[in-house]
């Protein structure tokens, strides 16, 4: 078995923000892992288990939609018979996958408040590793 990226603090952290359904389930580790690849720690910071746990219910709420991965929002539903139908997630935007739950939404909101800005004095800290020095 191949181990977790978080400790299991991080992982009882997470466990905490999901819904029981998720944190119940057989899958929670292969969701984690897939998550994981997703979402950096450098970059989110204190906030890194809250937006891993993000990414972890949006892959299970796409995964109980059906299993071609091609699940979008919900855009009609009806009882009589059961019928529910799912709009595109197929787009340029290469964030359109993320924009088909809510828990997803939620993740694009989280990084966008957490997404590199200029400082008062002009200097950006880089990205895409920890650490990183400041260019003026």
């Amino acid at each position: 078995m191949i181990p977790l990226p978080i400790s299991d603090e991080q992982k009882d952290e997470l466990i905490a923000y999901l819904p029981p359904e998720y944190a119940d389930s057989k899958r929670l580790d292969a969701w984690i892992m897939g998550a994981s690849h997703h979402v950096s720690a450098c970059y989110f910071k204190k906030a890194y288990v809250y937006a891993l746990s993000l990414l972890v219910c949006h892959l299970a709420a796409l995964e109980s939609r059906g299993t071609d991965g091609d699940a979008g929002t919900v855009t009609s539903k009806r009882e009589g018979d059961i019928s529910v139908s799912y709009g595109s997630t197929k787009g340029n935007d290469d964030d359109a996958w993320l924009s088909s739950t809510s828990f997803g939404q939620q993740f694009l909101l989280l990084r966008k408040q957490y997404s590199p800005r200029p400082g008062v004095t002009g200097a950006v800290r880089m990205q895409g590793f920890c650490g990183g020095n400041v260019i003026r």
